[in-house]
């Protein structure tokens, strides 16, 4: 065995359950512990989660942006996206957005009435905080801002959950599961039962191939996206280059006594480019 498989079998045997790829292994063939975790989160009560989807692809329009949630649920009455966040990414807002409207998408088919919609929530277990205002929870959904700031009552909501303000927290076993997400300890039943599975699953290994083919994938994009980079941004300076040599020569003619007419015709530039250098 090679030393990056050495590495890879190392790196598997210490991932956690706040790593995605265990997070949705973990998580899908268990709907009992996912009801179970989203009672603590939300604090609602759950009869039954119907089903779990890991990393569930859903694409809202022929030309549009597709979504991959991570773990997607659903009860009779609502549905429940939940994503483990490991690293805070710019746009977190806007993507919950979007989320929530590919939800909506999903649940409603031609010709059925918006009454039909369920509750939805769009859910982010974040490991630092994603709007650095030390709160463990922000719940979010519409509200007016004229009058009493009533409730729009669309039944879409929001949550971002800052696992690194778990000591904030008062309910004892909503702040053992962030707790544990912050791989400190399994200090509740419901966590210790996570972490048997998680042990479990290291031994698995189909799972371990997968998740050193899946790292890979990852490295590969990661690298084909810098390489992309430096070629945009080469050819972003070849053109700012250009644009530059371009106004130069164009400063050239001017002071040879050519007319503005005459400049913008010879370079390409607009006779309003070529004016704009003669002002002072």
């Amino acid at each position: 065995m090679n030393d990056s498989k050495n590495n890879g079998y190392v790196e598997w045997e210490k991932i956690t359950f706040s790593n995605n790829f265990m997070f949705c292994k973990i998580l899908e063939p268990e709907p009992e512990i996912c009801r179970h975790i989203l009672e603590i989160l939300l604090h609602i009560k759950i009869e039954r989660i119907e089903k779990s989807y890991a990393e569930k692809t859903m694409l809202p329009g022929f030309d549009s942006k597709s979504v991959r949630f991570d773990v997607y649920l659903k009860s009779e009455n609502r549905v429940f996206d939940v994503e483990m966040q490991t690293t805070l990414k710019k746009g977190l807002p806007k993507r919950s957005r979007y989320y929530q409207s590919t939800i909506d998408m999903e649940l409603l088919s031609r010709g059925e009435p918006y009454n039909r919609l369920k509750e939805s929530y769009v859910i982010f277990l974040c490991l630092e905080d994603p709007f650095d205002e030390k709160l463990p929870v922000y719940f979010f959904e519409n509200l007016c801002h004229n009058g009493k700031k009533r409730k729009l009552q669309d039944g879409a909501y929001k949550v971002f959950f800052n696992v690194s303000e778990y000591d904030k927290i008062r309910d004892e076993e909503e702040k053992a599961f962030f707790k544990f997400i912050s791989q400190k300890d399994a200090g509740s039943d419901l966590t210790k039962a996570i972490e048997e599975k998680v042990a479990f699953a290291r031994k698995n290994k189909e799972w371990r191939k997968q998740y050193m083919t899946w790292q890979q994938t990852i490295m590969e994009e990661r690298e084909s996206a810098f390489q992309e980079g430096i070629e945009r941004g080469r050819a972003q300076g070849l053109e700012r280059g250009k644009i530059e040599r371009t106004y130069e020569l164009a400063r050239n003619f001017l002071k040879m006594g050519l007319s503005p007419e005459q400049i913008a015709a010879g370079t390409g530039l607009s006779l309003a480019e070529v004016n704009s250098l003669l002002e002072p």
